[in-house]
């Protein structure tokens, strides 16, 4: 199987991998309190239940809107140059990590997983709640965009000292020879810094920039604030809807390394949407915060 297949079929495995045990914690953890006759979390409005089965809907919608991208695209090139199927077929096979290939498939990958990220939110929250868009925190306010892009700042200066305790612990728990091959397989599989550094300035490097900095904010906030803390925190205290909701926002990222710094960011969202009751708030120190952090890793991988 190509460089371009096992990337993505090691992301989805490990996404819904991360999600079945989420949901198999909570189930025995809902369990437990109706033995000890404490309220449940699967109820009508906001039961958690609905996190588990909206992570499916997302995932579900994320396939099936790649699979009718591949149908069509297949097609348009049967019907307009089907002499250039073979070729494409062998580039498929053959292609390594540094294929503008593979971006040819990443950047729709991620647009597609947010926009999933999108419907899904919508249909629970105004389709299943009733709620109205504005009381999400859609409402445009230059101040909380303003302490938006404030707080992602300060997040981006922030999280290299905790990926260095992340990797000093790691490195300690792990060993250096076992520690250095889980890095050396990261970057080669999951990691986006090794594709950023391995980017020629191009179409291809600003629209991954564009990608992470405004689609995937928009689409991960919607989701993992507006939606999954939401529900979370009308369920739980507030404290565990912030570090649960923060905790999956990290493991939809499937990195080791970054995992710690991560679960921070997904804390100052979570924190900062509840202080400024503003999604947007989030979006805009979401996307400060990759920007800052894509820029910093094509500056890097260019010095190195």
């Amino acid at each position: 199987m190509s460089a371009v297949g096992e990337i993505i079929i090691l992301l989805l495995v490990l996404a819904y991998a991360a999600v079945q045990v989420a949901a198999l914690v909570v189930w025995s953890v809902h369990r437990y309190r109706v033995a000890q006759g404490q309220p449940g979390f699967i109820a009508e409005r906001w039961s958690l239940l609905d996190l588990w089965v909206g992570f499916h809907v997302a995932l579900l919608l994320t396939l099936g809107m790649l699979v009718v991208m591949a149908f069509w695209g297949g097609l348009m090139l049967a019907l307009f140059s089907p002499h250039s199927l073979d070729t494409v077929q062998r580039a498929f096979l053959v292609a390594d990590r540094d294929s503008p290939l593979i971006w040819a498939m990443l950047l729709p990958l991620l647009v597609v997983q947010n926009v999933a990220f999108v419907v899904t939110t919508v249909l629970y929250m105004v389709g299943k709640y009733g709620l109205d868009v504005n009381a999400l925190g859609l409402r445009w306010d230059w101040q909380s965009v303003r302490v938006g892009v404030l707080w992602g700042g300060l997040a981006f200066v922030i999280t290299p000292l905790v990926e260095l305790l992340s990797v000093g612990v790691l490195r300690l728990v792990l060993g250096g020879a076992t520690f250095q091959q889980l890095m050396d397989w990261e970057r080669q599989t999951v990691a986006l810094e090794g594709f950023l550094e391995s980017l020629q300035p191009g179409p291809a490097l600003v629209g991954f920039v564009l990608v992470v900095a405004l689609a995937a904010p928009i689409g991960e906030e919607l989701f993992f604030r507006g939606f999954v803390f939401n529900v979370l925190r009308n369920r739980l205290n507030f404290s565990s809807a912030v570090w649960l909701s923060a905790g999956l926002f990290a493991l939809l990222h499937v990195s080791v390394k970054n995992f710690l710094p991560i679960l921070v960011i997904g804390v100052l969202l979570a924190r900062l949407y509840a202080l400024r009751g503003s999604l947007w708030s989030c979006v805009v120190m979401h996307g400060t915060f990759n920007f800052l952090s894509a820029v910093a890793a094509i500056l890097t991988g260019g010095l190195g």
